[in-house]
Order: structure tokens, then sequence, then C-alpha cells
């Protein structure tokens, strides 16, 4: 049976990684990128009839950090139950050190709320730290030595992909009130210099530029007191030299998505002393 709540509150993780990001100064670079979702019918998804959705993400920088917002809108047709209609919005704030986050998330199921999040974490030099939640209840958690947040987590899997890893795992925090944090895998192949092909919006504008280098990427994400050894949910995509992000593969327990992107528009910087 299809779990929704816990469904809505992955996707959102799952698209932390897709932000533009400029290699020459290896900063993330601020954007709005849009994807259509569906089915994906390459892989058995038992008692789900059709899925569909459009996720929003947005990256703002500011002199003293980055605001990340998200917006996925998504229904799912289930052969035992009626139709789940999702809207989640979700803010992310960290420090250009990466030593601060701030976070906000609001979950809608069939109009009605069904998950809240709001809460903070701070790192200290060694990267061990804490967070706390004030939604949906008071909660103080401990944070490992290691421990990354997600923008700067993004910055990280490209670094790792141009200088020819093969992968890494690391504690990831987030602001997921159940998982508290996770320990996220990432598996990077070979690199291709191929380029990669013209796709048209609306407008005939080209979305996509050529002559890039690109790699395939999954990355896995487990509960970090997990002993199954099984992760929550699992991401693959494709990773160009620009950090632009496209091929969705998300796989569930319960079924699977994929995307490809349907809109990129990039923002200027801040002037910043």
């Amino acid at each position: 049976m299809l779990k929704g709540t816990s469904y809505f509150r992955a996707i959102i993780f799952l698209f932390l990684i897709l932000l533009p990001v400029e290699t020459a100064a290896q900063m993330l670079r601020p954007a709005r990128s849009v994807y259509e979702l569906k089915l994906d019918q390459s892989r058995k998804n038992p008692g789900i009839d059709a899925a569909k959705g459009r996720l929003v993400v947005e990256l703002l920088e500011s002199c003293d950090g980055f605001i990340f917002n998200q917006g996925f809108i998504s229904k799912i047709t289930s052969d035992v139950g009626p139709d789940i209609f999702g809207d989640m919005q979700a803010s992310v704030w960290e420090s250009r050190d990466g030593r601060t986050v701030r976070f906000n998330l609001l979950n809608r199921i069939n109009g009605k709320i069904s998950d809240q999040e709001q809460g903070r974490a701070g790192l200290d030099s060694q990267g061990a730290g804490s967070a706390a939640w004030q939604l949906p209840k008071t909660r103080e958690l401990a944070l490992p030595k290691g421990t990354i947040f997600p923008i700067s987590h993004n910055r990280i899997v490209l670094e790792h992909a141009l200088r020819g890893s093969r992968g890494f795992e690391v504690a990831l925090f987030d602001g997921s009130y159940d998982a508290g944090y996770y320990l996220a895998s990432a598996v990077i192949g070979n690199r291709t210099d191929q380029g990669r092909t013209d796709r048209k919006q609306g407008e005939g504008k080209n979305l996509l530029a050529k002559d890039l280098s690109s790699w395939p990427v999954r990355l896995a994400y487990y509960h970090h007191d997990s002993r199954l050894g099984v992760p929550d949910f699992e991401v693959g995509f494709t990773l160009y030299s620009d950090g632009v992000v496209d091929d969705l593969v998300l796989d569930y327990p319960e079924f699977g998505l994929t995307g490809r992107l349907v809109q990129l528009q990039y923002f200027d910087r801040p002037a910043c002393d």
C-alpha cells in the first residue's frame, strides 16, 4: 500500500542535489529549474496505476548565504485507494561557510496539512554539531563529526566527479524530523565528453548547452541508525559539468519515477564586499 506521507517527504530531500553550479569557481550559481515527473514504466510499480508531477527548485544567493526553495505538486493514482494529491513547499537557508542551516517544510496531501517541520542546525570547526526542531515537536539531536548540509553536499558531488572520484559516503542533515540525518552514499560513473542533445523550450530557446562533460550518478540515502542495510530511497541522474542535472530516476520501495528538465533560468549573483 502506498504511504503518501513518507513519499512526499522523501521527494523533496532528493532534489536538493538539483542545483546548477559554476565549475570554474566551484560555487553554486543562482537558478530556477523545473522538472516534469512521471511513473517509471521500466520497473514494477505494484498498486500504482499512474503518477505525474512538477517540481520547481530555486536557488537564491545573498551575501551571507544561500536560500533554496522548492515546490512540488503531484498526483498518484493507486488501485488500492483514492488518488493522492501532494503539494509541498520547502525552504533551506545555509550559511556560506556551510556551518549553519535553517529549514522549513510544509506538506499537504489532498488539501490537508500532513507534515510540518521547522528548525536549525549548526556545526563546529571539527564538523560535529547539533540540530534543534520547533516543529512538529521540540527535539534536539547531536550530529556526528563530518556532517554536511544540503547545499554543501551539492557542491561536493560535483567536486568528486570533476576529480575522477568513484564515490563517497557522508552524514547528511536536511532537517528531516523522522530520519534525524542520513548516511548518503554517492556512486559516480565514467566521464563522457560527447556533450548532450539540444532540447527546445516553448519559446524556441535552447534549454541546455552542448559539448559538456557528464557523469552518471547514483545516490542512496540510509536512515542513520538502520541496521537493515537497505536505503530508504535512491536517485539516479546525469550530472553535467555546469552542474545541471537531467535524466532523473527516482526509486522508492513502492514505485519509481522518471523526470526531465523542462525549464532552466539563471540569476545574477549579489554584489557583495
